[in-house]
């Protein structure tokens, strides 16, 4: 990574964070703004590149976020850089491209891979990762995405982690997403992917959680209910 792009990054940061702020430091993060998204789209120049010679015409990574194409000859390329020394917000803009159903059977054991290189105090970061893994899991991904729901020291990052394994049908996948009914950080999660497979096994302890103090629960709990017992 751009060494330039992470001194721009902490000052930026340390400006808007500033509780007061005069009109030289209001001038002087506008200035910084410019220059690091500036470094930014630098950084990432070979990856544009990459993907305009496809035929695939953008001026950054975030245009594929926001864009209703599909891009399946994009997949292969995203992955490389993925792996590059970008700076966050560029691999977080490779992270969200991915969430793709071309990159589903693909993009997850990377994803994987970098969500345990990301220390955990990087909460969004890790949050995004599962983001997309929703998007992109198979059968064969659930393996590696276990131990991560499983482990509380990942905490909120799990949620989407959560979520995911709701498209996944097995008696394993079944008994980890009962025990997450548990745990306060992902119980909402559980409920939502426990009412997507109708889990039966599952409906007295969901019923309970239908009077759980928390406004979010006792919705999800109730929304989770109706669907195993339709």
């Amino acid at each position: 990574m751009n060494v330039n792009i992470h001194e721009l990054n902490e000052k930026f940061k340390e400006l808007i964070t500033k509780p007061f702020k005069s009109s030289e430091d209001l001038k002087l993060k506008e200035e910084i703004r410019i220059a690091l998204e500036k470094s930014l789209r630098e950084e990432v120049a070979q990856l544009v590149n990459d993907l305009n010679s496809i035929g695939i015409k953008i001026n950054s990574v975030w245009d594929l976020v926001n864009t209703n194409e599909r891009y399946p000859d994009a997949i292969p390329i995203l992955l490389d850089h993925l792996q590059k020394d970008y700076h966050e917000r560029n691999i977080e803009g490779i992270i969200r491209a991915l969430a793709v159903k071309e990159a589903k059977g693909k993009a997850t054991p990377y994803l994987i891979t970098m969500y345990h290189q990301i220390p955990k105090d990087n909460d969004s970061l890790r949050w995004a990762i599962g983001n997309t893994v929703d998007m992109t899991i198979t059968q064969d991904d659930v393996k590696s995405i276990l131990p991560i729901v499983q482990d509380k020291t990942n905490g909120t990052s799990r949620q989407m982690f959560v979520f995911a394994l709701g498209k996944i049908k097995s008696a394993e996948v079944e008994d980890v997403l009962i025990n997450l009914l548990n745990d306060d950080e992902v119980v909402a999660h559980a409920l939502i992917a426990l009412g997507k497979i109708k889990s039966q096994k599952a409906k007295d302890k969901i019923t309970i959680l239908t009077d759980h103090p928390k406004p979010l629960v006792r919705k999800e709990a109730q929304k989770a209910l109706k669907k195993i017992i339709k």
